[in-house]
């Protein structure tokens, strides 16, 4: 009888040192920024959302080219050199893309099937789609006509043209993403957490810029439920 009341107090002794073991620290169940960082950039597309702070783009020189500053209406392009290239403003659920002049140069607009139109400055027209494919996207112009496809891969995206020809692939490796050519080239990458769908669009050289920069924009900071609201 004695011997099973110790074993039975030498049991509850080792469950209580586990216990307090296990919750010593308040922030030890949850990882490192660093790793967290890591982690969300290795992830999934569609689990890496949202803009954490200025989004820089440098070229193989390690030459800044241009940076997407977030905003609390949504967000602005500059240059290298700092110099605003176009302006982004959240109209419901339609993304505004103007110039440093606040012309409009276009709209990107989502539906609820998931897809985006690239219409117009005066919204008469759709000049673009890009909408799901299976797993991948394609971008058709204002005909219909297929312009690029975009497929996922392990460690990032491959985007091909309308004829299947590769013309660019996006790799997320070591919190890296970059964009590279079709020789494995690096033609710009950055250090921020930014989904390989949403990096792929700097590929989609039918379209400006600033054009470009609304659709990965738009597919990695998606409005909030309040901004899309009418």
């Amino acid at each position: 009888m004695m011997m099973s009341m110790g074993r039975f107090l030498l049991c509850c002794s080792l469950v209580a040192l586990t216990g307090a073991a296990g919750c010593s620290k308040p922030g030890d169940a949850e990882p490192p920024r660093a790793v967290r960082a890591q982690e969300a950039a290795s992830a999934p597309a569609s689990d890496v959302k949202g803009l954490e702070g200025k989004l820089k783009f440098k070229d193989a020189a390690d030459r800044e080219r241009f940076s997407l500053k977030p905003k609390d209406d949504g967000a602005k392009l500059v240059d290298g050199e700092e110099r605003e290239l176009a302006r982004y403003k959240w109209k419901g659920a339609s993304l505004k893309v103007s110039g440093p002049d606040d012309v409009a140069l276009g709209y990107v607009v989502g539906s609820a099937g998931g897809a985006l139109t690239v219409r117009d400055g005066e919204q008469r027209q759709v000049l673009f789609t890009l909408a799901r494919q299976g797993p991948g996207w394609r971008l058709n112009d204002m005909k219909g006509t297929l312009l690029y496809a975009v497929w996922p891969e392990d460690d990032g995206a491959r985007i091909q043209d309308g004829a299947g020809a590769d013309v660019a692939r996006v790799k997320v490796r070591e919190g890296k993403v970059s964009l590279r050519d079709a020789q494995g080239r690096t033609l710009l990458a950055t250090k921020s957490l930014l989904a390989a769908e949403a990096a792929a669009c700097l590929a989609f050289e039918a379209l400006e810029l600033p054009l470009r920069m609304a659709l990965l924009f738009h597919l990695q900071a998606p409005p909030s439920q309040e901004l899309a609201q009418p």
